[in-house]
């Protein structure tokens, strides 16, 4: 049966020190495996060597048939979708029917939404017809409704699926196999992801067993070593022709050579297979290796604002596409929370782009992070980064390790993933102490624990927050207060407990 595998594995980006994938190996049959880590962990790289768009610098790679990447970017159209406008056949029409894709978005990309072209991105990739689909982020940006449309695609995928995502439930319900990036090593389970989380951690907790066990061996070994040493060295010292001193024994090193003396003989024996004792069980607590767990959790220093508002708008309307889009007064004290919530396409992102030049908020007090943050602005923030003192990089370096990505292979990087792009552009901002936190799909291409991190940290923050997410559950820990848009118009709810599906 046809298998697809890895096989020893390591990739080093040109001009980069540190590997990006190292010794990865497993082999899967078909259906869905999740590859889940920290930020920057190797996880993109995989899905490209997989799919041949990267080749392994050592190790090799066996593919089943024809392998396609759907990006996890979505700045650009796909290759194909010229070739997808164009194609209406039976099959076409199948699959812009389960992805519920509008007659004319193959020919207005630059106009969708992100979450609209996560979709059209994955429809391009299905009418290749591969054996072999790498799925990276694709809920990102996705509506309630999209993210279970896309779910239902990848169900009925037969081949061999790779996802890379942030969504425990969705790897959870559709992937068979998980593997784990960690900076040791690369775990391989045959389990979803929590599953695989759980086992990792018993496996851990029995390391960590281990490793205690091993280490009182070995010191309770040294000291009968030690103790053995002594003794065969006063025997020598009182058996000495020359009348040598313990002080001189002990310089010399010697702990009973072979002499006509059998006590002295023994004695010297004994040390000697003490310290080999001794020696075996150091070897043996060496081995024993497991993950070291670092310090996680942030705290967000933000400012209020003494000033009265950060946003007066008054009511009115704007344009977003072909809608227009009407409001009552919209407002943002330096202590509101607010979320901006709706569908795929109903206008968030370009609300957030209408208040951005109205905001009463110097740009020094506000961190502003968008939806999406292209591969070159990627690489400006990390040069910046790069040119602050030693006491500014280290304390952003610090932010980085405990969202749980690795400083090191960070700064090895010439360009950073989009979820280390979106920890330093925080970081950066943090040491400003912001008056207003902009956030545009916060969750988007952060890993897990990033996004629990984060999520806590937001919830103590002190100044204001402008959220947009179709995360309901960070939302709710984080906001209390609404604007929904519906239609063509928002909806303003103060600190409601009930929150609608978008």
């Amino acid at each position: 049966m046809q298998k697809l595998s890895f096989s020893h594995v390591t990739y080093t980006y040109s001009g980069s020190i540190n590997p990006a994938v190292t010794n990865l190996t497993f082999t899967i049959r078909p259906g869905w495996t999740a590859l889940a880590g920290a930020n920057g962990c190797g996880k993109t790289t995989s899905l490209k060597l997989a799919c041949g768009l990267l080749s392994p610098d050592s190790g090799s790679i066996s593919l089943p048939g024809k392998a396609v990447y759907c990006a996890q970017r979505t700045d650009s159209p796909p290759e194909g979708l010229n070739d997808f406008i164009f194609n209406w056949n039976r099959e076409a029409i199948s699959i812009r029917e389960a992805l519920k894709l509008e007659d004319n978005w193959p020919e207005r990309w630059h106009s969708l939404s992100h979450g609209e072209r996560k979709r059209l991105q994955i429809a391009v990739a299905l009418m290749e017809h591969p054996a072999v689909l790498a799925l990276d982020e694709p809920f990102n940006h996705v509506d309630t409704r999209g993210r279970e449309t896309i779910l239902k695609a990848m169900a009925s995928f037969p081949g061999w699926g790779l996802l890379v995502s942030h969504d425990r439930q969705a790897m959870d319900s559709i992937c068979k196999n998980t593997v784990l990036f960690r900076s040791d090593r690369i775990h391989f389970y045959k389990a979803g992801y929590s599953r695989a989380v759980k086992e990792e951690e018993c496996e851990r907790n029995l390391l960590v067993k281990q490793k205690r066990e091993a280490c009182a061996d070995y010191l309770k070994k040294k000291r009968d070593a030690r103790k053995k040493m002594i003794r065969a060295r006063t025997i020598q010292a009182h058996a000495s022709k020359n009348r040598m001193s313990f002080k001189d024994i002990c310089t010399l090193g010697v702990d009973g050579p072979s002499r006509v003396d059998g006590i002295v003989q023994k004695a010297g024996r004994r040390s000697r297979e003490a310290a080999a004792r001794a020696e075996r069980a150091k070897e043996k607590m060496e081995s024993i290796t497991y993950r070291k767990l670092h310090r996680s959790g942030i705290e967000l220093d933000g400012d209020r604002s003494e000033r009265n508002s950060l946003l007066d708008l008054p009511g009115g309307s704007f344009q977003a596409g072909k809608k227009c889009i009407s409001h009552s007064e919209l407002t943002i004290s330096p202590s509101d929370t607010i979320a901006v919530t709706g569908p795929n396409g109903s206008g968030k992102t370009t609300l957030l782009n209408r208040l951005q030049p109205l905001l009463n908020c110097p740009d020094e007090k506000l961190i502003w992070i968008p939806q999406e943050i292209t591969a070159e602005e990627s690489s400006r923030c990390l040069e910046k980064a790069r040119k602050l003192s030693g006491e500014e990089l280290g304390t952003v370096m610090t932010f980085v390790r405990r969202l749980g990505s690795d400083p090191e292979r960070l700064l090895d990087s010439s360009v950073p993933s989009p979820g280390e792009t979106r920890k330093l552009i925080l970081a950066t901002g943090l040491s400003r102490s912001p008056w207003l936190v902009v956030m545009d799909e916060p969750t988007n291409h952060m890993d897990l624990p990033s996004i629990h991190c984060l999520e806590e940290a937001l919830s103590d923050f002190q100044g204001a927050l402008l959220l947009v997410s179709h995360d309901r559950e960070f939302l709710r820990n984080t906001t209390s207060i609404e604007w929904k848009i519906a239609g063509n118009r928002i909806n303003v709810r103060y600190s409601g407990n009930t929150w609608k599906e978008c």
